[in-house]
């Protein structure tokens, strides 16, 4: 039958599929088949109509049969790829992305889809590469110069990132969401005008968007405008009530009015707060770690779990960009009581957040468990593939759960969101085998107080209670040394390593 037929079959089905009239497409393209089994393009509307109504598996056998009609052709193993890739299958993707390439060298949208399947999968230097490769074969693709500047912003370069982020913007001046990740970077350089300005363009775009308000809300704090920083984040709540980022910049905001000594504008700040959420779990934290309500004795699980989702997708660049220095610390600690790593430890990295203190784990590690009350960060730790097992639970009843489990607890700076850590201690100590190790830091204190919990929502502990703790818990302190923990507003923040080895 010819395809140019008057109300064919293969004419019906192309001009549904033209107008997105998919499901009507779909039965006329399968007639169209039957009609001329040799036709590789017929296969391959069809497998489009099938893409676009996430029929994938369909899909799949329409594009591989338009494949081995026409193997030559770089379209049809690039369709095949991307329907993988909507599966989740992302080494069957990449495989068809390269068949794709090995047929046309030049295929731009070929290399932007590598490069987003190792983005996600958490390689990014490799993402990088390919988000070039793009940009090479196609100078025009301004989602790929996005794309990359997303990337760099991920290694920690937030220099280079500007740099692409304004070629993205000067190819297409319209994607908003380019604007905004624009300002994320310029604020990570210290540029808090431009970042300001950046986030203004970006809302004239997606004006009722929360996280553009909370990120103009930090770049207001950069600038030291406290009051426009809260109504910034007000109003990211107002937008998005059940937000919990925008309480979390609003607990930020509270914390930098207290140190200011603007107690008028903080008690307006919160009752607005709480007139618009309610009595939330961030809330109450925050004017607990402020000192208008009782300290608890630790954070609350949905604090916790909370807090740590809403940042869970950006943690990594937040706390690298403080020059985070846990992760590093631990693993000169291991080196100095366990020698070089042998792989032959059971290790929990308790509270593990997105992985940082993990990849300090795990050479040492047979098996690397990871627990952490946020789905959030479990899911982001996942992405690192070096977790043997990883559990969502709260960690005292975790520990107390697994007797005689681990040669070694990481906790990290777990201990950040308990002030009285004789019970996870304790916990730890039943949970640890006979001469096992544990490893931690906290924020350390002066005075005379033996924890407490400070404005920014974080406990902060005494050396003497520490090692009075980890004695009466059942570990012997072999080390409790004062360490640099991060920078926050240019200042280091004090911190406290300490090992103990199970009696």
């Amino acid at each position: 039958m010819s395809d140019s037929a008057s109300g064919s079959p293969v004419e019906l089905g192309r001009n549904a599929l033209d107008s997105g009239r998919f499901a009507d497409a779909v039965p006329l393209l399968r007639e169209a088949v039957l009609d001329d089994p040799g036709d590789a393009t017929i296969r391959a509307d069809l497998g489009i109509a099938l893409e676009n109504l996430e029929d994938y598996p369909a899909a799949a056998q329409a594009y591989a049969a338009a494949a081995a009609l026409d193997p030559q052709n770089p379209v049809y193993h690039f369709n095949q790829g991307a329907v993988a890739q909507a599966q989740g299958r992302a080494h069957e993707a990449a495989g068809h992305y390269v068949d794709a390439l090995e047929r046309e060298p030049l295929f731009a949208e070929a290399y932007f889809n590598l490069g987003t399947l190792f983005f996600e999968s958490g390689h990014l230097d490799i993402a990088v590469q390919h988000y070039g490769n793009a940009l090479k074969a196609r100078p025009d693709y301004a989602e790929a110069a996005s794309n990359l500047g997303l990337t760099l912003r991920r290694l920690g370069k937030p220099v280079e990132a500007v740099e692409q982020f304004r070629l993205a913007l000067a190819l297409r001046p319209d994607m908003g969401q380019t604007h905004a990740n624009l300002g994320i970077a310029l604020m990570e350089t210290g540029e808090f005008d431009e970042a300001i300005a950046c986030y203004g363009r970006a809302m004239s775009f997606d004006p009722t968007n929360p996280n553009i308000h909370v990120n103009l809300s930090l770049a207001w704090r950069g600038r030291g405008r406290t009051d426009l920083a809260a109504e910034s984040a007000l109003r990211a709540l107002v937008l998005a009530p059940e937000s919990t980022q925008s309480q979390v910049e609003l607990g930020s905001v509270c914390a930098a009015l207290f140190n200011e000594g603007k107690a008028e504008a903080l008690v307006d700040l919160l009752a607005r707060w709480e007139k618009v959420a309610g009595q939330t779990a961030i809330l109450k934290h925050t004017r607990a770690a402020l000192g208008l309500e009782p300290v608890p004795e630790r954070a609350s699980d949905a604090y916790l779990s909370q807090t740590f989702d809403a940042s869970s997708k950006r943690f990594d660049e937040m706390i690298l960009s403080l020059g985070y220095q846990v992760p590093v610390l631990i693993a000169e600690a291991l080196q100095r009581h366990l020698g070089d790593p042998a792989g032959t430890l059971e290790i929990l990295d308790a509270g593990c957040g997105t992985g940082l203190t993990g990849l300090s784990l795990r050479d040492y590690a047979q098996n690397l468990t990871g627990v952490d009350i946020s789905l959030g960060m479990l899911q982001q730790a996942a992405r690192r593939g070096i977790y043997n097992r990883l559990d969502q639970a709260e960690l005292t009843a975790y520990l107390i759960a697994q007797p005689n489990s681990f040669d070694l607890i990481g906790f990290g700076e777990l201990f950040n969101y308990f002030g009285d850590l004789l019970p996870p201690l304790q916990a730890a100590a039943g949970s640890v085998k006979s001469g096992g190790l544990i490893v931690a830091t906290v924020e350390a204190l002066t005075g005379e107080a033996p924890y407490v919990l400070g404005p920014a929502g974080r406990y902060a502990h005494h050396a003497n209670y520490v090692r009075e703790t980890l004695s009466t818990a059942g570990f012997a302190p072999l080390e409790i040394t004062p360490i640099t923990l991060r920078h926050e507003a240019g200042q280091p923040v004090p911190g406290l390593l300490f090992v103990g080895r199970r009696n």
